[in-house]
């Protein structure tokens, strides 16, 4: 008999594997896992569900409450118990629980910070299906994710670097000591969830992040490894400063130093605009994606 139950962080050993197999087949190894589940304070344990027969994990469904709606996160079955009920009976019981919290929207699709993928990948046809069965709901407004092939992308920056400097604005690598000021930078800019994904730097020994500076303040930046190994953004510059070659130097100094460390593609997450990637560092449309949507209320 299935049960559905909260996981804790003993589970852990047993998501892993069926989160590689059912959902998530990038890199990500149990550290990473754990951090961006049980340690991300939007995610209560009580929406961290799993799917029980006889101590096996047979389904999962992992949820967190951002700006006042859940979000699914990630969900999966293993590949022998699909078509049971195991699906269906997790996102029953965490809409009950959303309800019982006062959450009537739940979605499934990437909402910074912190994501695995922009939202449902559209080769995932099982998935989609069972969502609609299910009462949730798409635009059909499609986020994609681009590829860089980094043996044969053009990185070489000096020229723009040299442009740039002689305008006084100096683009290097962050170290711990500028990730405050680009955080701050950031939030005044952008958004709350990029000054979190700029503050997740920290996790890391060497800043996946790069700078601009100009007057002594932060008017541009670039991180990468954050929503996953290998995967560039978030990236941003100040809207006065754009269109003088910042934003792709940024750019190129990420991809750079992922060739340095030996990857040989790299995935610009959520990307757009498409055809400054396009431009800048031959990236092509690798994966596409919808977002589903529920009113609680109304289908309850």
């Amino acid at each position: 008999m299935v049960e559905i139950k909260q996981l804790d962080k003993s589970w852990l050993v047993q998501l892993l594997p069926l989160v590689q197999k059912t959902a998530y087949e990038r890199r990500l190894d149990a550290n990473e896992l754990q951090h961006r589940i049980w340690e991300d304070p939007s995610a209560p344990v009580e929406l961290l569900l799993g799917a029980m027969e006889d101590d096996q994990l047979v389904g999962y469904c992992l949820a967190c409450i951002r700006e006042g709606h859940g979000v699914v996160s990630l969900f999966g079955t293993h590949p022998e118990r699909r078509s049971q009920g195991i699906a269906r009976a997790l996102f029953s019981d965490l809409e009950k629980r959303l309800l019982a919290r006062g959450v009537n929207q739940l979605s499934v699709e990437g909402y910074g910070p912190g994501y695995f993928w922009p939202g449902v990948e559209l080769t995932r046809g099982p998935a989609i299906c069972f969502l609609f069965r299910q009462g949730y709901e798409t635009d059909r407004k499609t986020r994609v994710d681009m590829e860089v092939d980094l043996r044969q992308a053009h990185l070489d920056t000096a020229a723009t670097e040299a442009k740039l400097a002689s305008v006084e604005i100096v683009v290097r690598r962050a170290v711990e000591a500028d990730i405050a000021a680009t955080a701050a930078f950031t939030l005044q800019t952008f958004s709350r969830g990029w000054q979190t994904e700029v503050e997740e730097t920290r996790r890391f020994p060497l800043p996946p992040l790069n700078i601009a500076i100009y007057g002594g303040q932060v008017v541009g930046f670039a991180a990468y490894d954050v929503t996953g190994y290998a995967r560039f953004g978030p990236t941003g510059t100040r809207p006065d400063m754009r269109q003088c070659g910042i934003g792709g130097v940024l750019l190129k100094m990420c991809l750079q130093q992922m060739v340095d460390r030996g990857d040989i593609t790299a995935e610009i997450a959520w990307a757009g605009p498409i055809s400054f990637y396009a431009k800048e560092a031959g990236a092509r449309i690798s994966r596409a994606y919808w977002c589903f949507h529920k009113n609680l209320v109304a289908n309850s």
